[in-house]
């Protein structure tokens, strides 16, 4: 859906002086980059983000070897609370819910025109408490890895998987502590720095491409796609956003995607904070400020997932046919400027 958002960035298009083109230290504004789309982000249940994987767990064995206490070692211990077939070696968000209905409301908030975030109430967990942090109120997932400041606390803020070198690992276990599954987390955004410490993602710069490439290469962030496979119609473009390896799996352990946010900048605000163009990309230290122009919201989560036949690691599928292991479920959103 289109919010108001999105009609003061074509306002901004609309209105901004083209005779800037001639004042060298302003010139940068008229820069169409600058009006486009530049960020995604993903977002579930307000209430979630106390649940699912963010809950320290109290389970101390997984299995009669290794002894993972919490989340000692920075190893994401989640509980499935089904633990029966078809769920023996997935992680099903619905028993998390079932196991904790009279406290957890679970249901994400229905976008509106005039929303500003995927989830209007508190999203700030308070599990992370016992790890000394402070985590961000953002509406959506943080990217709690690249934070130096919440980075102890990673495994219970959840969000993003980190990169490849960094070889954590998760544990699933049913309720009563017994071993289902385990495997290594490896992501893509944070092998590439694609998204910084807000859970904001980077769309790539390359724009243009057909919709029969999106799945080509997505190491350089969603992709802005374009083509007559698209859309006959001229003025129709698509956002391919595909949460890729390491990254779907630790969205779908931490209760999924309910939401896709969609950001231009928010040059307005921007250049009333003296933050002046060109707006460079820094995982580590982003500046930009961004306005949220499209909200895509679901009842369902978008990374569900079941136990293929004969039973393997669950978090390895969707239902969708898209592997969590490889590139992921692709979501293409389509907008309309006709």
């Amino acid at each position: 859906m289109f919010l108001e958002g999105f009609g003061e960035i074509i306002t901004n298009v609309l209105t901004v002086n083209p005779e800037l083109s001639g004042v060298e230290s302003a010139s940068a504004i008229l820069d169409t980059s600058n009006y486009t789309f530049n960020a995604i982000t993903y977002g579930k249940d307000a209430e979630g983000f106390n649940f699912h994987a963010h809950s320290v767990s109290t389970i101390q064995t997984v299995d009669d070897s290794e002894v993972v206490s919490g989340y000692n070692d920075d190893q994401v211990l989640l509980v499935n609370y089904g633990g029966t077939a078809p769920f023996v070696s997935s992680y099903s968000p619905s028993s998390t819910k079932l196991q904790f209905s009279s406290t957890y409301q679970s249901v994400p908030a229905y976008p509106a025109p005039n929303h500003s975030r995927l989830e209007l109430t508190s999203t700030q967990t308070t599990n992370a408490s016992a790890f000394s942090a402070t985590p961000p109120n953002l509406g959506h997932y943080t990217n709690a890895w690249v934070d130096s400041t919440l980075s102890n606390a990673w495994t219970i803020l959840g969000g993003f998987a980190p990169p490849s070198g960094a070889g954590k690992g998760f544990y699933v276990v049913n309720s009563a502590g017994t071993y289902l599954t385990s495997g290594i987390l490896s992501g893509i955004y944070n092998e590439y720095s694609l998204a910084d410490k807000n859970g904001y993602v980077k769309i790539s710069e390359f724009i243009g491409a057909a919709s029969a490439t999106v799945n080509n290469d997505l190491s350089s962030g969603p992709l802005i796609c374009s083509g007559g496979d698209l859309s006959a119609a001229k003025g129709t473009i698509g956002l391919a956003v595909v949460p890729q390896q390491g990254d779907a799996t630790t969205l779908a352990m931490y209760g999924g995607v309910n939401h896709i946010g969609v950001y231009c900048l928010d040059l307005n605000a921007m250049l009333a904070s003296g933050i002046t163009p060109p707006y460079s990309w820094d995982a580590l230290n982003n500046n930009r400020i961004y306005k949220l122009v499209s909200k895509v919201s679901f009842w369902d989560n978008l990374l569900i997932h079941e136990d293929p036949s004969p039973v393997i690691a669950g978090l390895d599928t969707v239902y969708n046919g898209g592997l969590l292991s490889n590139k992921g479920p692709t979501f293409l959103l389509t907008f309309n400027f006709k």
